[in-house]
């Protein structure tokens, strides 16, 4: 190794100067310490590189050192005040140590070694560390003040193109954007002008141009020099080839654009689409094969293929799951990649290189090449960070789709079951027979998709048979003038006997002359439906189906509620009791009183409150279910557990809305019902409560609404109105439905109904229903479905 620096410390206590000396020599450095005291110091610069004053006095001591050589760097080692430090650096000396810490010597050894570098005008420097910066991957230069080189590493030869013979004695020019380094001296100039310090760095980015032409990014972190006398002295640097870096950035930038197509794809098709014109666009490798896998056929579908792999290698096959690398790859979940020829397939078609990379469990992402090792390390981590956001994005569009087709088949069904119970209602009402009512349900049932053919048969007076009386539908399973022997184990005999309903789905099976008449015309499930009312039984309504399991549980709840409607119509007209629609009257007013739940709520809250439903319970308190909008429910829950309330249950929330199940012991609903009248809808907003309801006609309404007017402030009449009443009230029919129930059961329905438990997808589960109720998950279910057997939701509702 060269020589060391020559260092001389000097001043006027001897003590000190030698403890400085020991000082720099035990720190290792390198250092060749000197030490001198008083005016000997200045007979001592000659050779040295460096001085270390540990003295501000004499003043004159710095002014004749740098008198002696105005090149030589001078450290002030030594204690003082701001004042003086200032007045030292004021003084032209270059640096300052501040003395008395820890680490003084190792701090001062550092200060040395950057005041008292060598000339940036020779190449000694870099001659002494040639080890070191020989072994650096990045470019190591030296300019003079011409900008000629003076100094380059292999590692810039190599970055560069050129020889390190080349590159020395040349301008800067042959490698650099020039406009871009002289901006960045400038800046330089101007910190360290404002700096007073010898040397600045900085780094910036720039345009290395090498010698076959080609420019690529790099970073040069470059320092300027300048001598003790301001002199521009050169630069020096270190260049990074950074390249990749710029590649690696720009390419996940495109990629976050292709990510945001890929999160909006309808479809996994769409998915495949994108996928495919990402790996050509954004990676610029034009053969890629994109396949998605059939579940059905369990076999992996070209769904999207580049232009250029069908110009090259064909039109791609269909693999299944052991077959080429991308049936392969898939199966294994793991990403395989070739530098060199290999074969596809079992087909000989082969490729140079190749990447096949899995999109999760939705197939694969095969990018190939002719040019053998045509990947790098970035093209493999983007190609497969472009799998993995393409599954993501599969994903996506497989539950979007799939909730799309639930809800477009759900609408299907709705449709189809409300112009069902439509329909049937009609002929309900306009029948004035029993043989009306039961041939136009049999024809309405055999019209409507998934039925083909229903029948009706009545109990036998005497014997166990059911006598057909009306049929519809395919006519190779013609009833007329048939009967049905009804044994143990016949269809329909539990139905008959238990009033329970009975579905059958495999009906080949079944040892009975009319069930093999029509399995033979292709009914594939059928469903014994009891028409019972209270006490009475009418029969057995049989529907059928080409369908194998067509009766899940909608349908059964469907029909079910179909049949008691039905036994209704029957007991109706047989019993005479079919009365002519009754004359009511209709009296909407409002209430401004904050007394009243509705009024307090709203005006509160600002929420939209409506009642849901009521139902009054054994000890006389009322059960109210109120919907509310517009407020946070938290605040809704606080504002209603008030004194008047005995409880109060948040039962679901969703989509801005939620519903509470609230128990009071006093309300005005409950004095209006004692008095003969029937709430048809009650509301709350803006501190204002509207009532709707219904008296008979008999009933005195100025009483009622005298009784509301004498005892809540606020009080407005807005609608009186005559009008005829159906032949049986949504009231009564609902009160008919609540004799059969418990008090549990109609609960759980009415909890579970409201709560959106029967919405799909659903709102609520069973668990967060039970909570309300504060029963357990089984018990709940136990509850709903017993309900369930006896109303059917959409007249319920």
């Amino acid at each position: 190794m060269d020589r060391g620096q020559t260092v001389l410390v000097c001043g006027d206590d001897e003590q000190r100067v030698a403890e400085t000396a020991s000082g720099l020599e035990a720190v290792e450095h390198g250092f060749d310490v000197q030490a001198a005291t008083g005016e000997t110091a200045l007979g001592s610069v000659d050779d040295v590189d460096c001085v270390v004053s540990l003295q501000f006095d004499p003043p004159s001591l710095v002014t004749d050192l740098r008198a002696e050589r105005p090149d030589l760097p001078v450290i002030v080692f030594a204690g003082g005040g701001t004042e003086r430090v200032n007045e030292a650096l004021a003084d032209d000396t270059l640096a300052y140590v501040q003395p008395g810490t820890e680490t003084q010597y190792v701090v001062l050894a550092h200060r040395i070694e950057s005041v008292a570098a060598v000339d940036p005008g020779t190449v000694d420097g870099f001659d002494r560390y040639g080890e070191v910066i020989g072994a650096l991957d990045d470019g190591v230069y030296a300019l003079d003040d011409e900008g000629q080189f003076i100094f380059a590493n292999e590692a810039l030869a190599e970055l560069t193109g050129y020889s390190v013979e080349e590159l020395l004695g040349e301008h800067t020019i042959i490698i650099k954007d020039r406009e871009t380094v002289e901006l960045a001296e400038s800046k330089l100039r101007e910190l360290l002008s404002s700096s007073g310090r010898d040397e600045v760095g900085t780094t910036f980015e720039l345009a290395l141009r090498r010698a076959d032409g080609e420019t690529i990014a790099c970073e040069d972190h470059m320092t300027v020099l300048y001598g003790p006398d301001g002199e521009f002295r050169g630069t020096a640097g270190v260049i990074r080839d950074i390249s990749e870096r710029k590649r690696r950035e720009e390419l996940l930038s495109a990629l976050q654009e292709t990510s945001r197509s890929l999160m909006q794809a309808p479809s996994r098709e769409d998915v495949a689409s994108i996928v495919a014109g990402a790996t050509e666009r954004v990676l610029g490798l034009d053969m890629a094969v994109v396949r998605l896998y059939d579940a059905d056929e369990r076999v992996l579908r070209p769904a999207a293929v580049t232009d250029a792999v069908v110009d090259r290698l064909g039109e791609r096959p269909v693999y299944g799951l052991d077959e080429g690398e991308a049936g392969t790859v898939f199966a294994s979940g793991e990403t395989a990649s070739y530098s060199a020829s290999h074969e596809l397939d079992e087909g000989g078609t082969t490729a140079e290189s190749g990447l096949y990379v899995p999109v999760g469990v939705h197939g694969t992402l095969s990018v190939l090449s002719t040019e053998p090792d045509a990947f790098d390390d970035i093209d493999r981590q983007v190609v497969a960070l472009l799998a993995t956001n393409a599954a993501a994005a599969c994903n996506r569009a497989k539950r979007e789709q799939e909730v799309r087709e639930t809800r477009e088949r759900i609408a299907t069904i709705l449709d189809r079951i409300n112009g069902l119970i439509q329909n049937t209602v009609e002929v309900l009402v306009e029948a004035t027979t029993r043989e009306a009512v039961e041939a136009g349900v049999c024809a309405e049932l055999a019209a409507t998709e998934p039925y083909t053919f229903a029948w009706i048969g009545r109990p036998a007076v005497q014997g166990n048979q059911l006598e057909v009386r009306e049929w519809a539908g395919e006519s190779a399973v013609a009833m007329d003038g048939a009967a049905v022997s009804v044994g143990e184990d016949t269809p329909g005999a539990t139905a008959l006997a238990d009033g329970t309903t009975e579905v059958f789905d495999e009906l080949g099976d079944i040892d009975d002359e009319w069930v093999q008449r029509a399995h033979e015309a292709r009914v594939a499930s059928m469903m014994a439906v009891p028409l019972a009312y209270t006490d009475s039984t009418y029969g057995v309504l049989f529907v059928c189906s080409d369908r194998p399991d067509a009766f899940d549980d909608r349908e059964q709840i469907v029909l079910e509620a179909l049949g008691r409607a039905v036994a209704n119509a029957i007991n109706a007209i047989e019993s005479g009791k079919i009365l002519s629609a009754d004359k009511v009257i209709e009296l909407e007013f409002t209430v401004n009183d904050r007394n009243l739940l509705m009024s307090r709520v709203s005006a509160a809250t600002g929420a939209t409150l409506a009642s849901a439903g009521t139902v009054t319970q054994d000890d006389g308190s009322l059960r109210l279910y109120l919907d509310v909008e517009g407020a946070d429910s938290e605040a809704v829950h606080e504002e209603l557990d008030a004194d008047s309330v005995r409880s109060v249950t948040q039962v679901a929330e969703h989509d801005g809305s939620a519903l509470f199940e609230v128990t009071v012991e006093d309300s005005l609903l409950a004095t209006l019902v004692d008095h003969g009248a029937v709430p048809k809808a009650v509301t709350g907003e803006n501190g204002i409560a509207r009532y709707t309801i219904e008296l008979p006609y008999e009933g005195d309404a100025r009483e009622v609404f005298s009784l509301v007017e004498d005892n809540y402030d606020g009080t407005d009449l807005v609608g009186y109105h005559e009008h005829e009443r159906p032949v049986q009230t949504q009231q009564e029919f609902r009160a008919s439905l609540a004799e059969r129930f418990t008090d549990r059961q109609e609960t759980a329905l009415r909890t579970a109904f409201l709560g959106g438990f029967f919405d799909w997808p659903r709102e609520v589960d069973g668990d967060e229903l039970a909570s309300a109720m504060d029963i357990s998950r089984p018990t709940y279910h136990q509850h709903l479905r017993a309900a369930q057997q006896k109303v059917y939701e959409e007249l319920f509702e």
